[in-house]
C-alpha cells in the first residue's frame, strides 16, 4: 500500500514538473475525489521541495447552499490537517444561471467562465506560477468525446494540454480510479457534487451512460481516443500556424473589436485554413468574455459554407463574419444583423419570438409520433435562417424561411407568410427517442394540436 501511494505522488511530482525553490502555486480544489487527492499528494511533497501550495475554493451558488456551504467548509478542515493555506470565493446564489441565460450559454459554460476569473485573479494576487488543476486522462477522454459529438474541427479535438498558459494539469496523465486508490490509502474521504448524477448535462450523460457501454464492447477505446486527439493536436498546430501566415488579420480600430484582411488573401488559402482563421479571429475578439455562439456543430457548418464561398455571412453568436467592399471582416454583429443574419439559441422551455413569428419550446413526456404542428428537438436548439440551398424551390410566397438546428442536426424548417407560419419540413419523433428523458416539443404560432 504505502508503494502505491508513493508512486501516485511521484508520478503528480512529474506531471507538476522541475519548479525552483520557492515558485508558488494556487490549487483549485473543489472536494471531489480528484481534486483532493491531488491536493493531499501535492502536501505530501510540496515542503520537501521547497514549493509554496495555496489552496482555492470556488462556490458557484448554483446547487443548495447547504451542499455548497458545506463543500468549502469540508476543502477548508481538509486543508487545516494538510497545514495548506486556504481561500473560498463565493458567487452570490443565481448569478452563474443568470449569466447563462443573459449569454445564451450553458450552465456549465457559465461557471467556467466565472470560475477561471476567480482563479486568474487570485493566482496574480498571490503570485502564483500557476493554477493546478486536478483533470485526469478520463476528464480528457469525456472531452474528446463530447466535441466529437459536437462535431469540432481540428483544434476542439486537439488533446487536452497538460500545462496550458496559467492552467497546469499534474493528474493528466493518471486515470480517475488513481485518484480514488490514492484517497483510499490514505483514509481521506471527499465530497460528490450531487449535479454530478444529474444526465441532463452531456458530460454526464457520456460519464454515466456513454462510457460504460464503450468499455464493455470496445474495450481498447480509450488508447485509440487519445490517439486521435493527439493526432488532432499535431494538425491543429500547423493548421493555426499556417493560418496566422497565410491570414494576418488587421485591425480595424482602436479596440480589437473587429478584423479584417483583403477577400483575395482569405479565399487564396485552403478551405481549412479559412475556417480556422475564422474561429481564430474570433476568439481574440472574445478573448476573456463568455462565449455565446452555441453549439459547436452549429459554428462550424455555419463557417463551412461561408469559407466555401457560399453566402455574404455567417453569424458566431455574438461574432458575425461579412463580405464587404472586397474585404472579409470579422467583429461583433451591429443592429443590421438583427434580421437579415441571426443566431437564436435557446437552452429552455418557453415562448420565443423570432422574425415576426411565435415559437414555443414545451417539455412534454408520452408525445406521440403522429402529433401535427409540432417539431421534435433536443437542447441547446439554433434557429437561424435558412441557407439558399435550403430554401431552394420554396420560396413562393414566403417572406421569411427559418431553420431550427441542434445537435442532431436541422430538426425542421419555418416559413412566414402574411396568413402565419408554416412547418416545411419536419423531423420525425423516432430521430430522437431515446436522446432525452422528457420529449422537448417546438410549436410554431400556437399551431400544436395535440392528437391522443
Amino acid at each position: 500500500m504505502e508503494d502505491g501511494l508513493r508512486l501516485f505522488e511521484q508520478e503528480l511530482a512529474s506531471g507538476l514538473g522541475d519548479w525552483p525553490r520557492g515558485t508558488r502555486f494556487l490549487a483549485a480544489v473543489s472536494g471531489g475525489a480528484d481534486s483532493a487527492a491531488m491536493l493531499a499528494g501535492l502536501a505530501a511533497f510540496a515542503g520537501g521541495r521547497g514549493l509554496v501550495l495555496r489552496c482555492f475554493h470556488v462556490e458557484h451558488g448554483i446547487r443548495p447552499a447547504g451542499e455548497s456551504l458545506g463543500d468549502a467548509a469540508w476543502v477548508r478542515e481538509l486543508c487545516r490537517k494538510l497545514g495548506v493555506p486556504f481561500k473560498a470565493a463565493h458567487i452570490p446564489q443565481g448569478r452563474v444561471a443568470e449569466t447563462a441565460a443573459k449569454r445564451g450559454i450553458g450552465l456549465e459554460a457559465a461557471a467556467r467562465f466565472y470560475r477561471h476569473a476567480l482563479w486568474n485573479r487570485e493566482a496574480r494576487r498571490i503570485g502564483a506560477a500557476r493554477v493546478l488543476v486536478a483533470h485526469t486522462r478520463d476528464d480528457a477522454l469525456e472531452t474528446v468525446l463530447m466535441r466529437v459529438l459536437r462535431g469540432s474541427g481540428p483544434a476542439g479535438l486537439a488533446a487536452m494540454k497538460q500545462d496550458n498558459g496559467r492552467v497546469l494539469r499534474p493528474l493528466l496523465a493518471l486515470g480517475r480510479s488513481r485518484a480514488l486508490e490514492y484517497l483510499a490509502g490514505r483514509g481521506i474521504p471527499f465530497r460528490t457534487d450531487s449535479t454530478n448524477a444529474d444526465i441532463s448535462f452531456l458530460r454526464n450523460r457520456i460519464r454515466l451512460l456513454l462510457v460504460p457501454q464503450m468499455d464493455d464492447l470496445f474495450p481498447g477505446w480509450r488508447a485509440g481516443l487519445l490517439s486521435l486527439a493527439e493526432t488532432q493536436r499535431r494538425a491543429a498546430s500547423f493548421i493555426e500556424a499556417f493560418a496566422e501566415s497565410a491570414i494576418p488579420w488587421e485591425n480595424d480600430g482602436g479596440r480589437l473589436s473587429s478584423l479584417s484582411v483583403p477577400k483575395g488573401v482569405f479565399f487564396s488559402a485552403p478551405e481549412i485554413v479559412r475556417e480556422e482563421a475564422v474561429f481564430l479571429a474570433a476568439g481574440k475578439i472574445l478573448a476573456g468574455k463568455p462565449r455565446g455562439a452555441g453549439p459547436a456543430r452549429l459554428r462550424r457548418e455555419t463557417v463551412r459554407r461561408f469559407c466555401a464561398g457560399r453566402g455574404k455571412s455567417a453569424d458566431l453568436g455574438k461574432i458575425r463574419a461579412r463580405l464587404e467592399e472586397g474585404r472579409v471582416l470579422i467583429g461583433f454583429r451591429g443592429e443590421d444583423g438583427a434580421e437579415r443574419g441571426f443566431v437564436l439559441l435557446i437552452n429552455k422551455p418557453g415562448v420565443y419570438r423570432i422574425n415576426g413569428m411565435a415559437v414555443e419550446i414545451r417539455a412534454e413526456s408520452g408525445i406521440p409520433a403522429g402529433t401535427e404542428g409540432a417539431v421534435y428537438v433536443t437542447f441547446p436548439l439554433a434557429i437561424r435562417p435558412a441557407f439558399p440551398d435550403e430554401f431552394k424551390g420554396r420560396s413562393g410566397g414566403f417572406t421569411a424561411l427559418l431553420a431550427a438546428e441542434d445537435a442532431l442536426g436541422r430538426a425542421a424548417l419555418i416559413g412566414r407568410k402574411k396568413t402565419g407560419a408554416e412547418i416545411l419540413e419536419r423531423r420525425p419523433l423516432s430521430a430522437v427517442q431515446g436522446f432525452t428523458e422528457d420529449r422537448l416539443v417546438m410549436c410554431i404560432n400556437g399551431s400544436f394540436d395535440e392528437k391522443r
